[in-house]
């Protein structure tokens, strides 16, 4: 079926559901019969990484997530390139304004939800407004299902990485340089947001008995959020300046993962972690919260460790163990590797949306068709 897709992105940085689109739309440049249209904020790192790609971009005038008058924009756009279907996602406002200009124009659309926090019982009449609201892991699809119709198609997609991408090695002169890493130091990581539910309050606690155990070890925690002054007061607080590091967002992921011993994860909440899906490409051991769909890729002493949520001592421990035995670390990293690679690739991903796109278009011919029978 020849269809043309008109997709909202309106994060304006290049990770999670952004980088999810590029592979998605490159991947099914290769089918022929599909024509993709990006709408995203003007300026955005996906206006720059996708102009001259397999697709059209659209950027747009858009200002965060009370801009109601993006929806007279994008009714100027769908009236210009006529789609068969959007797709959003992202929240960001895109998922609100998304379904209201679904509804004005008669277009069907389909959402993307990647985290598992709740929603308010309006959702629901959001909800209402899409043909399918897919979930990034079962996890996730846990919580859409309590307030999504059961007439919207809820299927899992699971989002994918290009390990092939991932062509850095070892270089631990450049990381130690970088990031002021004593040469004979083990690192630790974490790569995320700085948000209380991605709990790194838990794991600057648990570096305190970490350096009990061995004083030469830092952690690098990567990332912006509201809760950046807290952490550093933090380790302040408890005199961790010279171990623990803010350092900050970096575009450097595919770079820094090579050159640490250990990725920790101590997540309250996680709709699957695409970092966890980028240690795997790279080969690193991963210590993480079981929750969301966390536990669909890190599964207990098999591709990784499983911590309580909130549960700095246990952390720890686990931390000590992961560094003092290194043979071990390097085997989680091989079968984290394997997993990845078998069930998070960009082929079956496309594919999947392909058939999505396909099952929801022709649904709507089938129910134009039988209203015309009718009359």
């Amino acid at each position: 079926m020849d269809k043309r897709i008109l997709h909202l992105e309106f994060g304006r940085h290049f990770y999670g559901g952004a980088k999810q689109l590029e592979y998605l739309v490159n991947a099914e440049a290769h089918t022929g019969n599909t024509e993709h249209h990006i709408a995203c904020p003007e300026g955005s790192d996906l206006a720059r990484q996708l102009k001259g790609q397999s697709c059209t971009v659209h950027p747009i005038s858009y200002e965060r997530d009370i801009d109601a008058m993006v929806v007279q924009r994008l009714k100027t756009l769908i009236d210009d390139i006529k789609p068969d279907l959007i797709h959003i996602h992202s929240r960001h406002g895109a998922d609100v304004w998304g379904a209201i200009t679904s509804r004005l124009t008669g277009v069907p659309a389909i959402y993307t939800r990647r985290t598992d926090d709740n929603e308010s019982a309006l959702s629901r009449l959001k909800y209402s407004q899409f043909k399918a609201v897919v979930s990034v892991s079962e996890g996730v699809k846990k919580v859409v299902s309590k307030l999504c119709p059961d007439d919207v198609l809820q299927p899992v997609i699971y989002p994918a990485i290009d390990t092939s991408e991932f062509t850095f090695s070892l270089d631990r002169e450049w990381l130690n340089k970088t990031f002021s890493v004593p040469g004979d130091h083990k690192v630790v990581a974490n790569i995320s947001q700085l948000t209380e539910r991605k709990g790194q309050g838990d794991l600057i606690l648990a570096m305190r008995n970490v350096l009990e155990a061995s004083d030469k070890i830092t952690c690098l925690i990567f990332g912006e959020g509201p809760q950046k002054e807290n952490y550093q007061s933090m380790i302040d607080r408890y005199d961790l300046n010279e171990h623990v590091k803010l350092c900050g967002f970096s575009e450097n992921v595919s770079r820094i993962l090579p050159n640490i011993d250990v990725l920790v994860h101590p997540a309250y909440s996680e709709g699957l972690g695409s970092i966890l899906l980028q240690a795997g490409a790279t080969k690193r051991m991963v210590i993480a919260c079981p929750c969301g769909g966390i536990s669909e890729i890190i599964k207990h002493n098999e591709t990784g460790i499983h911590v309580d949520v909130g549960s700095p001592d246990t952390l720890s421990e686990q931390i000590t163990l992961a560094l003092e035995k290194p043979e071990r670390a390097n085997e989680f990293g091989q079968k984290l590797f394997e997993w990845v690679q078998d069930n998070f690739n960009v082929s079956e991903m496309a594919q999947a949306y392909d058939d999505l796109y396909t099952q929801v278009i022709q649904n709507e011919q089938d129910k134009e068709q039988a209203t015309k029978s009718e009359a």
